[in-house]
């Protein structure tokens, strides 16, 4: 808070104005009883304690109200000075320097001749008043200070705030001139070209500055583009963006922002950080094969080299992709999913390697960052690579073989530093003999193969897996399952689970929402798998091979075997002996 004492040069010419007019010393003090100005025998005691004869002051303080001493040293309020009885003082008027109600300080007005007495106590009514509005544009004073203090308190707190920004941010005139910058700004270029008095286009093209200049018509407008700067350093490849701002008026200014391209990444990166977090204790299973690929995973995770995952659909080959992402030295860069068959074909050279601007018509101004790009110092998975047509398919092997991408529409290629995993459920030997897939390419992603086993061929895992989806959705539906029945247990041991873990875990939520105890029954199973058993049990009850066998065998059984049973059980079933021999033969009835 701004004390009294931080207007004394004000309070002083205040103080002197006074005396200049009404020919009397004048002192005041503030709340602490410091004489801050005075005039004539008051002068030289400035800076001093008033606190042993400043009785009246201490009590226009305490009250907040004037007083008028008519008979200074006689006043009761004197009694505790020395000077009572022989006070050189004849008259003495007192008022309140007054804040929000509260008293700060005191303005008195101090006769040492009768003429001077004499003079106020005639007028005494209008030098009161004349104190008092001294007084209150000293307050005034206080308030302005304490305003102005405040103002530059909040400027220096906002440029500190600015100053913590990642960002580098520099605000300039519609002219181009900058008026303000950021400590992060300042590091990315030299002192020589970043002053308070330096222009736009001395740091950047004049393309790009025409650009920002543009935004300045019109507050809808904000440009967003990427630029290389000339750091202090080294080269930097830097996310531009500028944005109007508006005042009275309209835009009075501009902001351009300066973000670094890898801090991008590193924020997608975190946003996307709940679908990354695998580990390769997620990868679930107690079969040989697949503790065989948790261990695999570990090994090759700090390479380098790239991977190819086999498998049906819904075997995980995405989770197993991140887990190995999240093992490696690349775990804080991006993990930057491709689906080659969701994206469809016109679509995906583009979100791969993204374009220039003006590349194509519809073309987003500024142009677009592509996907391998932005997973620079990360991990790309090429989901179902299989799928991605043969013209993208030599543009990927580049990226493989030079590690260098090239937008649409770019003329220069940029260096990208990459792992690449890809998955697949299709057969690329099969399709390579076709001429539908790549042999360079295949044998450049077929380095560390690494195969999935379908779930039908390690029932051993459905076990744990179970239980884990049963604790998934125990607390996702707020249910209580601990138990399963004999009959669902052998329903799923005997499923083929042609969707493989994806499909188990479609099972196992819709089990969890329709049981209503603790224990999962086969009626809580899916209609297609009761569906498939019905139909599994009639095609058994009605099937004529079987129903066959068993009659020859009990028609058989019943005879007296040898030669002449044959005959008898011929004749009983209504069939040529020859015939019978066949169908005994063929069922292995002896």
């Amino acid at each position: 808070m701004v004390e009294l004492i931080d207007v004394k040069d004000y309070a002083q010419q205040i103080a002197e104005a006074i005396a200049t007019v009404v020919k009397i010393d004048i002192e005041i003090a503030d709340k602490k009883l410091i004489r801050i100005a005075g005039t004539g025998r008051y002068h030289k005691g400035v800076g001093q304690s008033m606190d042993r004869q400043g009785y009246v002051y201490r009590e226009v303080l305490r009250t907040g109200h004037q007083f008028v001493i008519e008979t200074p040293g006689i006043h009761p309020l004197c009694g505790p000075c020395k000077a009572r009885g022989n006070c050189s003082e004849k008259y003495e008027v007192v008022s309140p320097i007054n804040v929000d109600g509260k008293a700060v300080g005191a303005i008195g007005m101090i006769c040492f001749t009768e003429v001077q007495a004499k003079l106020i106590a005639e007028n005494q009514h209008s030098y009161l008043i004349f104190l008092t509005k001294m007084a209150e544009t000293i307050a005034l004073k206080l308030k302005e200070q304490e305003f102005m203090a405040g103002l530059v308190s909040a400027n220096h707190y906002l440029n500190s705030i600015i100053d913590c920004l990642d960002e580098g941010l520099l605000t300039t005139d519609l002219d181009g001139m900058i008026l303000h910058f950021n400590q992060a700004a300042q590091g990315l270029f030299s002192a020589n070209l970043l002053h308070p008095s330096s222009r736009l286009d001395s740091l950047f093209p004049p393309q790009i500055v025409a650009e920002i200049l543009t935004v300045g018509k019109s507050a809808e407008d904000v440009v967003e583009r990427e630029v290389y700067i000339e750091s202090k350093k080294n080269q930097q490849h830097m996310l531009l963006r500028a944005l109007p701002m508006e005042g009275e008026g309209g835009v009075k200014s501009l902001a351009v922002i300066l973000r670094p391209f890898d801090e991008i990444s590193r924020i997608v990166h975190r946003l996307s950080s709940r679908e990354v977090g695998y580990s390769i204790e997620d990868i679930l299973g107690e079969s040989e094969c697949m503790c065989q690929i948790r261990e695999q995973a570990r090994v090759i995770a700090a390479s380098r080299s790239t991977v190819l995952i086999l498998g049906e659909s819904g075997t995980g080959k995405e989770i197993l992709a991140r887990s190995i992402h999240n093992l490696s030295p690349r775990r804080q860069g991006m993990f930057m999913t491709i689906n080659c068959t969701a994206i469809p074909e016109n679509l995906l050279e583009s979100e791969l390697f993204g374009y220039e601007d003006g590349a194509f018509t519809g073309a987003r101004k500024g142009g677009k960052i592509g996907k391998i790009e932005l997973a620079n110092k990360g991990t790309v998975f090429l989901d179902e690579i299989g799928d991605m047509p043969l013209y993208l398919q030599a543009k990927i092997l580049r990226v493989l073989q030079e590690r260098k991408i090239e937008r649409i529409g770019g003329i220069t290629a940029s260096s990208v530093d990459v792992r690449i995993i890809a998955a697949t459920h299709r057969n690329l030997e099969e399709m390579m003999a076709k001429g539908e897939f790549r042999e360079d390419l295949y044998y450049r992603i077929n380095v560390i193969p690494i195969y999935i086993k379908p779930l039908r061929e390690r029932k051993e895992d459905l076990p744990i897996l179970i239980q884990h989806f049963i604790e998934v959705y125990n607390q996702q539906l707020n249910k209580n399952v601990h138990d399963l029945s004999e009959g669902f247990r052998r329903r799923l041991q005997g499923y083929a689970f042609p969707g493989n873990v994806r499909e188990l875990q479609n099972i196992i939520e819709y089990a969890m929402n329709l049981a209503e105890d603790s224990r999962l029954t086969v009626d809580h199973l899916p209609v297609r798998m009761k569906q498939e058993e019905l139909q599994e049990e009639y095609q058994d009850r009605f099937n004529l091979e079987r129903i066959e066998r068993e009659t020859i065998l009990r028609c058989y059984q019943m005879t007296e075997g040898g030669a002449r049973g044959k005959e008898k059980a011929a004749k009983a079933l209504g069939i040529g002996l020859a015939t019978l021999y066949r169908k005994l033969a063929r069922y292995n009835i002896e």
